[in-house]
């Protein structure tokens, strides 16, 4: 019998990257790979990347130029890149760094057993398409043990700031059900996490259609055996009064908010296209 095909993946940015390995490495286990901790180990090696600021493509592509000897040594070693600059970038990666296998996006995910497989039939494979619809709701993350777990609440922004790329790579907000977060937090109580932190692009702007942020916040602490809940990153002018007050009824809700506010000059936040003063 064969051993199962080894990923090291290797991550780059904010905390909804951190969560997004590991969707990806669940996608992957549940498709028969094996995830592993150094490349060393590896017949594929995933980066999972950032395109928020211009030294984080260059770490990126630094690394690559690194993890080529790897693709010297296997010629069947399969490297990809995945997330923000892959989205950004696209087969501009492959341009400039031609022995990369796999580009996928952010709302890419469920295709990488596919995409592996198309690699090790020789076909260089892309899928940059965004879904308004992707949340991977039912895909469970392989967590490290530990008492913190991160659990993203909602996917993209409609805010269009003039500085931020964001929605062009990680597409429209969308929101997963209330009911679905709460099952997922329940689980992770049960399996001994204590700390959760809620992501989100615009973490605070969520609205699955029936509940917003606020609502939200309240059911989550009140999960038994939940005993610190933090969120990040909320957008000022959605920080509401309900969102404080629910904030202040909960022990078990840190009483702190990183608020990102960028500027003091309310004509500087009209130029950044913030909808605040």
């Amino acid at each position: 019998m064969s051993r199962p095909r080894r990923v090291y993946i290797e991550t780059y940015g904010c905390q909804m990257n951190l969560n997004d390995s590991e969707v990806m490495a669940g996608i992957l286990t549940r498709s028969g790979y094996q995830i592993v901790n150094s490349p060393d180990e590896a017949d594929v090696i995933l980066l999972n990347t950032c395109a928020v600021r211009e030294h984080a493509e260059r770490r990126v592509f630094g690394r690559l130029s690194n993890l080529k000897v790897y693709k010297q040594r296997n010629p069947r070693l399969i490297l990809g890149v995945c997330g923000c600059m892959a989205q950004h970038l696209g087969d501009r990666i492959i341009e400039k760094a031609p022995y990369v296998d796999l580009i996928l996006g952010p709302d890419a995910y469920r295709s990488l057993p596919q995409a592996l497989a198309k690699v090790r039939r020789d076909e260089p494979y892309l899928n940059l398409r965004l879904d308004a619809s992707e949340l991977y709701e039912d895909v469970e993350p392989m967590r490290e043990r530990g008492v913190r777990a991160w659990v993203t609440i909602m996917r993209g922004c409609n805010k269009f700031c003039t500085f931020c790329i964001v929605p062009f790579v990680r597409g429209r907000e969308r929101s997963r059900p209330l009911e679905n977060i709460l099952d997922e937090i329940k689980s992770l109580a049960d399996e001994g996490y204590k700390e959760i932190v809620l992501l989100g692009q615009n973490v605070n702007s969520y609205n699955d259609g029936r509940h917003n942020f606020a609502d939200l916040l309240d059911r989550v602490a009140e999960v038994d055996g939940i005993l610190r809940i933090r969120f990040t990153a909320p957008y000022p002018s959605d920080m509401t009064d309900e969102v404080i007050e629910v904030m202040a009824s909960h022990d078990n809700i840190c009483k702190h908010v990183h608020l990102p506010l960028q500027a003091g000059s309310d004509r500087i936040l009209k130029l950044m296209r913030r909808s605040y003063t």
